[in-house]
């Protein structure tokens, strides 16, 4: 088993931290600040060693190991989720750029060992030929055997018939095992039971073939797949070779460098009553020429807003994967406009209902309570001199690693 470290995301390089890893993150791109802060979120595979990047101000205590491997377990099977949703995305808003690392390699993971898991080895299935056993082949018996003739009736003392075999030995069994053993040693001992897998394939033996060898076989063998499952094993197997024969390295990293998006999608997966707004907010247009035009792909995107089914009341959330632990870390001036806007454009379509902002920070807890507007001349606010003509914007703060055990789930909030 892998040594396992463990970190958050946007926290600054410590001594402690292993030289390769700070190596390998540099060459990734994933330090800032003349790189002495990491922006990254996932898993990052070195030296036989594995550091896992949790969202920020997570603050993880580390009770025991099994509780700090079902964390990180937690985080790769969120990841799988959000990229597989993204992939899936019809909005073209929604595929931004956030510096995804081994989606594919991540994808092969999980398919392979849920195929094992549901179907099993790869085996072969033979139908051998015999006489006077197995089910009887009634065709090929009148046509290779000599009838006798017994009361009118023919009589054949050689019955052709065929008995089915299930060979688990056969070369590309040897591949597919040797392929799930590698993945165990890799990061399987992460996701399942520690070393479930190679124990359980331990007794089939190491195909002798390199990967070019092997791909050639497994294409042939796909040739002569007939079940669904056979077919799609088969091809998972020779992809996965595929990108083996070009990354050439050891190390691997899984995981998104800016964690904005999945923070937002999370929180919009798992919160109740989210009410899809975004179609009725107004548009701009342009006037040019004379001509009006629509821009309709340049118009208001709120993060989340949520209708209160009892009050019809509107909350309308910007989810800020921020700090936020002083003046300098929480959102600044044109978040605070844009969520007033936003506010004020969904009041403008529903003027009976209230609405009100929120941010919605990472952390157990945060000591910034809200949002207001004041004069500037006052050098010491007082409650007095908050400006009443401005929304108030409350904030909350989210624990990030509820939110993800929550988001893999596929339950809400409560």
């Amino acid at each position: 088993m892998h040594k396992l470290h463990l970190f958050e995301d946007r926290q600054s390089i410590v001594k402690a931290m292993p030289k390769k890893l700070v190596h390998n993150l540099s060459k990734l791109g994933l330090l800032y600040g003349n790189g002495q802060k990491v922006m990254f979120c996932g898993l990052i595979n070195f030296d036989d060693q594995i550091a896992v990047f949790l969202p920020r101000n997570s603050d993880f205590v580390e009770v025991d190991e099994l509780s700090t491997r079902k964390v990180c377990a937690t985080l790769l099977k969120a990841l799988k989720r959000y990229l597989d949703d993204k992939d899936n995305a019809i909005n073209a808003d929604e595929l931004i750029d956030e510096g995804i690392y081994g989606q594919e390699y991540l994808g092969f993971i999980f398919a392979l060992f849920e195929d094992y898991f549901n179907n099993g080895l790869f085996t072969r299935r033979v139908s051998e030929r015999k006489v006077n056993s197995g089910k009887v082949d009634w065709n090929r018996t009148i046509k290779q055997s000599i009838p006798y003739m017994s009361a009118d009736s023919p009589v054949y003392l050689k019955l052709a018939g065929s008995i089915k075999r299930v060979y688990s030995n056969c070369e590309t069994a040897k591949i597919h095992a040797e392929i799930l053993r590698k993945l165990d040693k890799k990061i399987g001992w992460l996701i399942n039971d520690d070393g479930a897998i190679t124990k359980q394939l331990i007794n089939i033996p190491v195909s002798s073939m390199d990967n070019d060898a092997k791909i050639y076989h497994l294409n042939n063998e796909l040739t002569r797949a007939y079940s669904d499952r056979d077919i799609y094993l088969i091809k998972q197997l020779i992809s996965y070779l595929k990108l083996e024969s070009m990354s050439q390295k050891s190390d691997f990293s899984i995981g998104v460098k800016r964690f904005e998006g999945m923070w937002e999608y999370m929180l919009l997966k798992t919160l109740k009553n989210v009410f899809p707004v975004n179609k009725k907010l107004a548009k701009p247009v342009y006037k040019i020429d004379g001509e009006l035009k629509l821009a309709s792909r340049k118009g208001q995107r709120t993060d989340i807003v949520l209708r209160d089914p009892e009050t019809g009341d509107f909350t309308v959330i910007d989810a800020k994967y921020y700090s936020a632990k002083s003046v300098e870390t929480a959102p600044g001036w044109p978040d605070l406009v844009k969520q007033i806007f936003y506010a004020h454009a969904v009041k403008s379509i529903y003027p009976e209902s209230n609405v009100s902002n929120m941010f919605i920070f990472p952390g157990k807890a945060g000591i910034i309570q809200s949002v207001h507007m004041a004069k500037p001349s006052a050098k010491k606010i007082q409650e007095e001199d908050l400006l009443d003509e401005y929304p108030v914007i409350s904030c909350t703060f989210q624990n990030p690693i509820k939110l993800l055990m929550v988001f893999v789930s596929g339950r809400y909030m409560n």
